[in-house]
């Protein structure tokens, strides 16, 4: 099992302690605040599966019906995790502002306490290697499941602070305006995590800076090599982790083919070492095409 599955089970581990945990907490208490942690922390649950699921199938090598390879499972999880958050975060803005309007009780603050000021530590822990791994092995499924996580430490803390905040003076209705500001950031991070995943699915073209990566390397091969006359049609989208490039590489007439093939090679092997998870696809072409299409160009023009 490799790093990406190791973290994910990893984290369907905590998820699963946290809910049984936060659930009990916030029937005992009668917070809905503390309720809107655990239903969280329930989306967190399903979204650590799907991203495990997703993580297993997108290791999968390119077959017949998927020539590219299956790394776009990856955001299709995202997708989906945002689609879930999206659904729960509406429900905790819905019962936050019931429980405003109508009031609530609450009994055994300190254990409600206690068990988001414990829920905060360790899903800080798990949000930050999650996203650690993430980075490391550019996996868009851990990310989203480390956000998610993220807004869980900041969602438990404010919990924390409200109860403590409601225990001192006697205002439960601090407990539903916290739990309206968590079901507010939940909606944000479903909507973030379901526009980036799109993108990617809609084959939006890689971050500028990564297109100016390739396109640095590619000139710098040009100053280096005399045999190569310029480049054109760049293109670059993503796949999960994988990246898909492919360009037009013009070489000099007089270029064998055996030269070509070395000079394509080269610098496949150098924009795989600038971009890993990089799949380089280049076109040679000799450098009559140019004439070819200064030719088109100037006819075009008149």
């Amino acid at each position: 099992m490799d790093k990406k599955s190791r973290t994910a089970l990893f984290s369907i581990s905590s998820n699963a302690l946290l809910l049984a945990v936060k659930l009990a907490a916030g029937v005992l208490t009668g917070s809905v605040s503390v309720l809107s942690e655990a239903i969280h922390s329930a989306t967190d649950l399903v979204g650590s599966v799907v991203a495990f699921a997703a993580i297993q199938r997108s290791v999968s090598p390119p077959d017949e019906s998927h020539n590219y390879g299956h790394g776009r499972f990856e955001n299709l999880a995202s997708v989906l995790e945002g689609v879930i958050l999206f659904g729960v975060g509406g429900w905790v803005v819905f019962r936050a502002v019931d429980n405003i309007l109508h009031g609530a009780e609450l009994e055994l603050l300190g254990l409600g306490i206690g068990v988001m000021a414990l829920s905060a530590i360790v899903n800080l822990f798990v949000s930050w290697w999650l996203l650690r791994v993430a980075r490391e092995t550019d996996s868009r499924a851990l990310e989203a499941e480390g956000y998610n996580l993220r807004t869980d430490v900041w969602g438990a803390a404010g919990v924390a602070l409200g109860l403590v905040a409601a225990l001192t003076t006697g205002w439960t209705v601090l407990d539903p305006i916290i739990a309206a500001s968590i079901g507010l950031a939940i909606l944000w991070t479903a909507l973030r995590l379901i526009s980036g995943s799109t993108r990617v699915l809609l084959d939006e073209s890689l971050p500028a800076g990564e297109l100016e990566l390739i396109e640095r390397v590619i000139q710098g091969e040009i100053k280096s090599d005399p045999s190569i006359r310029g480049f054109h049609k760049l293109r670059a989208r993503k796949s999960g982790s994988q990246r898909h490039i492919d360009f037009h590489l013009q070489l000099r007439a007089e270029t064998t083919l055996g030269e070509a093939h070395k000079i394509s090679d080269s610098l496949e092997e150098r924009i795989r070492h600038n971009l890993p998870n990089s799949d380089v696809l280049i076109h040679l072409e000799d450098d009559r095409s140019i004439i070819e299409d200064e030719s088109a160009s100037e006819t075009h023009a008149r």
